[in-house]
């Protein structure tokens, strides 16, 4: 529980309150793109959880994808926004890949079957630049 909540309370107090909107869209991308492929992991056999965080829901609402890698990917884009976003997306991807990953599975949350932390590298990289690239968008369309 503390992995669902806990980033978000520091997001609240960190987040550029100007740029809240733009980044809770960056975050809801970063959200839907891990959740489905977590879910797809998972019925493929790739890895599976031990941990339910709630009873019935279980990839759909792991708290990483739903807590953990939005807001990660928020605060990368906010702080130091001159940064190239390649690069942060290989610091994402190596991070999440190499830190988190082993992390939840020393916890025996998250087991790998048929899955090396290396193979998530150039998806969590993807997903850092889709994230961007929302993040980036100078308007929408008026409703009329």
């Amino acid at each position: 529980m503390t992995i669902l909540v806990l980033p978000w309370v520091f997001w609240f107090f960190l987040r550029k309150k100007e740029s809240t909107n733009r980044l809770l869209l960056s975050g809801l991308v970063v959200y839907l793109v891990t959740s489905t492929l977590d879910s797809i992991g998972v019925a493929f056999g790739l890895w599976h959880y031990l941990y339910t965080p709630l009873p019935y829901i279980h990839t759909f609402f792991v708290p990483w994808d739903v807590s953990a890698f939005p807001v990660m990917t928020m605060l990368l884009i906010q702080f130091k926004p001159q940064i190239n976003p390649f690069i942060k997306a290989v610091f994402f991807a190596l991070t999440v890949a190499f830190v988190f990953e082993p992390f939840f599975s020393w916890l025996d949350v998250y087991v790998p079957v048929k899955w090396e932390y290396y193979y998530g590298v150039p998806i969590y990289f993807f997903i850092y630049i889709l994230a961007h690239s929302v993040s980036r968008r100078k308007h929408f369309e008026p409703i009329e």
